[in-house]
């Protein structure tokens, strides 16, 4: 057992290998150009880029090991089938049982430190983050870039003719409010802060108008603050535990919570189904496997999505039918005939 054990192992390893590294450098590449889009808001060095693509690493990690695990397992069959390796160890008195206790010990081991990444690193991983952001953002160290317009600062949008440092010239702000009232203020210089938490602009010699209805008012001024107090800025940090039992009154963290889990446990699950798709004799090889394959991912994930959504915790009861239905077609399909 523990030789066949092993030659499995090896087999899948280097199937395994040559598939989550090529999705790995995907999913990595469009994490990481999510950040450095926020260079256009926030300045950021090479070093904290690298600090927050190692805060997303959980979620890279999260969602590609399941797929990628699906089709190393599946490649690795097809292959030890097609090569003829799947037969001759049925000759040696192996039944496909017994591969499948072993690729279950695997899905096991894999679903569980998913569990654990789900649960606990993502959760941590993405407050961090969060907290990464806003506290950038409250430091003042904008990325404002001088006559570019979509700059933003709270519900303002600004526009800056200069920079020089921390101090900014010919500055002109708009703010649209939902009554319709439009405001809009001109300044010959203005600079940037943190106070109290808060991000705070500081106008200098400027004017500001207020124009509602269809009435025009406009207020002289030698120095004016405004205060970023969007409710973004505010960010409170909760273990894993804390974080988790919200789920108990709160409808979308119930939906992460759930979600989280079904995806976890999607290699554990789909074991059967991989032994039916991956399992045949050459001579009359299974047409349309990989179409197949690839329906049942979608189906998976389709209804794991749709039922954490509707009834959340029960969704749950999901992953035991799933693998039941996979070993009833394991047991007519693959035990019955080797």
């Amino acid at each position: 057992m523990r030789i066949i054990s092993k030659y499995l192992g090896d087999a899948l390893y280097s199937t395994f290998i040559s598939y989550f590294i090529p999705l790995f450098g995907i999913a990595s590449l469009i994490f990481f150009i999510k950040i450095v889009s926020y260079t256009s808001i926030i300045k950021l060095n090479l070093f904290e880029l690298i600090q927050l693509y190692i805060y997303v690493l959980p979620q890279i990690l999260f969602f590609s090991l399941p797929v990628v695990f699906y089709a190393a397992t599946l490649g690795m069959l097809r292959k030890l089938s097609f090569e003829y390796e799947s037969v001759a160890l049925f000759a040696l008195g192996i039944s496909p049982q017994r591969l499948a206790n072993i690729l279950l010990r695997f899905a096991l081991v894999l679903s569980v430190l998913l569990a654990i990444t789900g649960t606990i690193l993502i959760p941590q991983a993405k407050q961090i983050y969060k907290g990464f952001i806003i506290h950038k953002e409250a430091s003042a160290e904008l990325n404002l870039k001088p006559s570019e317009f979509g700059h933003k600062f709270g519900e303002w949008y600004m526009y800056i003719g200069s920079k020089e440092g921390n101090t900014y010239t010919n500055v002109s702000l708009f703010n649209q409010n939902a009554e319709g009232k439009e405001s809009f203020i001109v300044a010959k210089r203005a600079t940037i802060g943190n106070e109290h938490a808060h991000m705070a602009m500081t106008l200098y010699e400027g004017n500001a108008y207020t124009y509602e209805g269809a009435k025009l008012t406009r207020v002289a001024f030698a120095t004016m603050k405004i205060y970023d107090t969007s409710a973004k800025r505010y960010f409170y940090y909760t273990g894993a535990k804390n974080y988790w039992l919200y789920a108990l009154k709160n409808k979308q963290r119930a939906f992460d919570l759930t979600l989280f889990l079904l995806i976890a446990f999607f290699p554990l699950v789909c074991v059967f189904f991989l032994l039916v798709l991956g399992i045949y004799n050459p001579r009359s090889m299974l047409r349309g496997a990989l179409f197949w394959a690839f329906l049942l991912v979608v189906l998976y994930f389709s209804l794991a999505f749709f039922l954490a959504k509707k009834f959340t915790f029960w969704a749950l009861l999901f992953l035991p039918f799933w693998m039941a239905m996979g070993f009833i077609l394991f047991y007519k399909k693959t035990l019955a005939r080797y």
